[in-house]
């Protein structure tokens, strides 16, 4: 039996409701971009693509 590495889980995009439009900064989807980001690296780190894995609904 092979060991999986454990994918950690995809940040969850805010919903453009969450955003109060008022040219924030850092805004509700900077801090999303950012953990993507974040996300996309210790995936890539584990020798995974990011692009391969399907995002949750």
């Amino acid at each position: 039996m092979t060991d999986q590495p454990t994918v950690p889980k995809r940040p969850t995009k805010p919903d453009p409701m969450e955003c109060c439009r008022r040219g924030c900064y850092p805004c509700i989807f900077d801090y999303y971009d950012t953990a993507t980001e974040r996300w996309e690296a210790r995936v890539r780190a584990l020798g995974l693509d990011p692009d391969a894995i399907p995002a949750e609904d």
